[in-house]
């Protein structure tokens, strides 16, 4: 994934762990689950009707870190570049992708050049080295939201580069 364009967008994917509701789903299978099915459910606007920042900025060929959140840490899954822009999906499309026991969402983007990492890369291996946070700020401030712009192609490649390393 380095040394891509630099017109392309920089993102964390967030996926989280389902603990209420209906469904208690580990997060690791939400993620398998949507990498199968090549696209990323977000949802457009939250329970309080507020709207996910950056949306109309996804665009095809941005970069993506995967990232998950869980009781027993928190690491980084893997990458892809997005094969779509923000989309609806019709009914038809909808009804073969979204699943509720996953939290799906019939609007997202389409993935594609998904790499899973075979051994994830937890955040802890950050600690006391170069951070991908700006200007060193918290961790759990940067993280907020579902999907997180990364404002420069250096701090992906902070975490690429980590991931090599701890391969």
């Amino acid at each position: 994934m380095q040394g891509t364009s630099l017109a392309n967008n920089y993102w964390i994917f967030k996926v989280k762990e389902e603990t209420g509701g209906i469904y208690r789903v580990p997060g690791i299978e939400i993620f398998r689950h949507r990498v199968q099915d090549k696209f990323w459910g977000i949802r457009e606007r939250a329970d309080n009707g507020k709207q996910e920042a950056h949306l109309s900025e996804l665009k095809k060929d941005d970069c993506v870190l995967f990232f998950l959140v869980g009781a027993k840490g928190c690491s980084f899954l893997g990458t892809c570049k997005l094969d779509s822009e923000f989309t609806k999906l019709d009914e038809v499309t909808a009804r073969e992708i979204v699943h509720g026991d996953f939290l799906d969402q019939p609007e997202g983007v389409y993935l594609k050049d998904i790499d899973k990492w075979s051994k994830p890369l937890p955040l802890e291996a950050f600690r006391g080295k170069e951070s991908f946070v700006p200007g060193g700020g918290k961790i759990g401030a940067f993280f907020k939201g579902y999907i997180k712009k990364i404002k420069q192609q250096e701090e992906y490649d902070i975490v690429i580069r980590e991931h090599e390393l701890a391969r």
